[in-house]
Formats: structure tokens, C-alpha cells, sequence
């Protein structure tokens, strides 16, 4: 591993809960540790494709061939390299954190399946992965794992909340940038299912992968006693104090819902608890900004709901540079710099002296 590196090109690789795409985000990473500043340099954006339904049946713990998972895990390493060269980045890239699909996640169990070999072999990179892996092994719960990288990523003059509308939501909540101990001050937590709900919705209900722009939920009605069974179940997890993941996506109350209900009634329901949940979570703390990212922020029911319930404006974050890649990039800078990615008090870990991360080097 290089030593105090001065200055590299990085590229995170995420693909999300939501099981529909690979994003990747590049960053010129200056200087070293918690002293480091970025500089986006691009980011693309490409659909997993046939890869969807084999990765949701394996995230839905379904029985599968030992031989069809390994070609899916090539697969998606293949597919991951895709979306870093769709950046068409001009730079030779000197590190590549590459976060995996989450097939299950319950700690202190948890696999994020990826073959990082294609990604070493195409760019001459180094190559980390399973950054979570050592938060479980010293008993944390491995999530949420963007805490640091949004400090050093989005930190403002006032306190504010990071919000990431994914499969499940996730907020990091910031002190000020001149907070005089800021590793101490920031939290973050796993909130709710979202996304998990939402296009289970609309496989289930509209026979699509998700409701395209809200568009079926705004044109729905929240019933009342249906956004309250579900807002109740959302309350349960927010509260838990644990980090969300298989069987926390709530589809007996999708199935349930569908059934006995026009689907965009019960997206419309489904954003109206999500976002009373959310709310809750958000009102504990004290911020001056909200700042949403993530897939459901197309989603204009959903965003509708969050700012309605909320009171207060929100804004989404500079979409040049995808949030949850560019994480995987300053965390996988942090790792190799020797830094622990995770907060002890948020993930719950003990310390360890150990390198976070599987590493795949590159010798010239």
C-alpha cells in the first residue's frame, strides 16, 4: 500500500438495495487521512440488466446453483467495470473501492457478493472491497458505513442531515465544519425501508420494476389506515437501533396492500409512513439543512411527502456526484490511508488494528 499518499485517482463503485443499476463515480483525492479534499471528475450510470432478477432471488433467499452464482458474481464484476469506463476518465485510476451487491445483511452476517479480479485485470488498479467486513468482525453492525466519507464529502458552516432515499433509508447528521470535535459529533443511523416498498409496489401491484417518477403514487390516494399500519412497522425499525436489511423490507404489508388495494393508493400510503418516519428520525436532531439523495428522490409523491411532513425545505445533493459511489471512493482512500471508515459509535465496533477491506494489488 502506498504510503501517506499525496494526491490519487479513485473511482467507488455501489450498486444499491434497489437492485437496478451500477453507479460509479470518479474522485481526485488530495492529501491524506481526515485531511483529504476531493475533486469530481465524472460519474456514470449503467442498468444491471439481466443480472436483476438472479441477484433478487438470491437477496430474496431463494435457492440458486452453486455454478449460476459464480457466474453472476463475474458478471457483476464485469458489469461494474462497464459503468467505470462509461466515465471515460482521461486519468490512469490508482484505486477502485467497489462495495458489491448486498445478498444479505443481517449482522453479524453479511455478504456484499463481487469478483473484484476483472476490475484489477482491466484497469491495473488497486482494488478493495467488503469494507464493511471488519465493523462486523469487532461486533459492529457494519452499517451505515458513509458517516466519515459524508463528513468529508458535504460538511457545511451549519449542521446538517445527509438523507439517502435507497432501498432503506440512511441519515448522517453533521456537526458545523468548525465543531471542535466533529469525529465525536457526527451520527447517523439506518432509518426505514423505502425503495424496498416502494418497487415491490409496483412489481407486485403495476407490473413494473418501480413507479416511474411517482407518477402512479401521485396519482394515488394515502389511506389513512393503511399508511398507518405500515408507518407503525417503520416506526419499530427506526427505533431498533440496528442496522436494516434482510426481512426489514416489509412485503407482507406489500403483499397484503396490493391485494386488497389499488396499487397507487398504497404507494401513495407507502410515502406518506415512509415519510412520517423519516420525519421523526430528522425532528430528534438539530439540523439546518435537509439534503436528500438517493434513487427516491425521483420519486415526486415521495419528495412531496418528505418536504410536507418535514416543514422545512430540503434540497438534493449536487447530482455530479453520485452520493453512495462517491462514499465507496473517499472511504476506500480513507482504508487505504490506514484510517477506520467506520465510527465505533454509531456501527457499535470495538476497536480493531486491522486494515479495513478485501485488497487486490496491482504491482507495476
Amino acid at each position: 500500500m502506498p504510503s501517506r499518499v499525496k494526491s490519487r485517482i479513485a473511482v467507488g463503485v455501489m450498486t444499491g438495495t434497489s437492485i437496478d443499476a451500477v453507479d460509479a463515480c470518479a474522485l481526485h483525492l488530495h492529501g491524506h487521512g481526515l485531511e483529504m479534499t476531493v475533486e469530481p471528475l465524472g460519474h456514470a450510470s449503467i442498468p444491471l440488466g439481466e443480472l436483476s432478477e438472479p441477484l433478487r432471488t438470491l437477496a430474496d433467499d431463494e435457492p440458486m446453483r452453486a455454478s449460476r452464482v459464480a457466474r453472476i458474481r463475474r458478471m457483476l464484476g464485469e458489469a461494474c467495470g462497464e459503468a467505470i469506463a462509461a466515465i471515460r476518465l482521461e486519468h490512469a485510476i490508482d484505486l477502485i473501492a467497489v462495495h458489491g451487491q448486498t445478498v444479505h445483511h443481517a449482522p453479524p452476517e453479511s455478504w456484499q457478493m463481487i469478483d473484484p479480479f476483472p476490475l484489477a485485470h482491466r484497469f491495473k488498479a488497486r482494488i478493495v472491497t467488503d469494507l464493511r467486513g471488519l465493523d462486523r468482525a469487532a461486533g459492529g453492525q457494519g452499517a451505515p458505513i458513509t458517516p466519515l466519507s459524508d463528513w468529508i464529502l458535504y460538511r457545511q458552516p451549519h449542521a446538517g442531515a445527509i438523507v439517502n432515499l435507497g432501498g432503506f433509508i440512511n441519515c448522517t447528521f453533521l456537526p458545523p465544519a468548525e465543531a471542535g470535535d466533529p469525529l465525536e459529533l457526527i451520527r447517523g443511523a439506518d432509518i426505514c425501508a423505502c425503495n424496498q416498498i416502494l418497487d415491490a409496489i409496483a412489481r407486485l401491484g403495476m407490473n413494473c420494476p418501480f413507479d416511474d417518477d411517482g407518477m402512479a403514487a401521485s396519482a394515488g390516494n394515502s389511506i389513512p389506515a393503511l399508511a398507518e399500519d405500515l408507518h407503525a412497522r417503520l416506526e419499530g425499525q427506526r427505533t431498533m437501533g440496528r442496522s436494516l436489511g434482510s426481512g426489514d423490507e416489509c412485503l407482507d404489508w406489500v403483499e397484503s396492500a396490493v391485494e386488497q388495494h389499488d396499487a397507487g393508493d398504497a404507494a401513495a400510503s407507502a410515502c406518506s409512513a415512509i415519510a412520517s418516519c423519516l420525519a421523526a428520525a430528522i425532528e430528534e436532531q438539530d439540523v439546518q439543512q435537509v439534503r436528500l439523495a438517493g434513487g427516491g428522490t425521483r420519486n415526486q409523491c415521495l419528495a412531496s411527502c418528505i418536504q410536507d411532513a418535514l416543514g422545512v425545505d430540503t434540497d438534493q445533493l449536487d447530482e455530479g456526484m453520485e452520493r453512495e459511489a462517491a462514499s465507496m471512493a473517499v472511504l476506500g482512500g480513507l482504508a487505504e490511508d490506514g484510517i477506520p471508515i467506520t465510527l465505533a459509535h454509531i456501527t457499535s465496533r470495538s476497536d480493531t488494528d486491522c486494515m479495513h477491506g478485501c485488497w487486490v494489488n496491482h504491482t507495476p
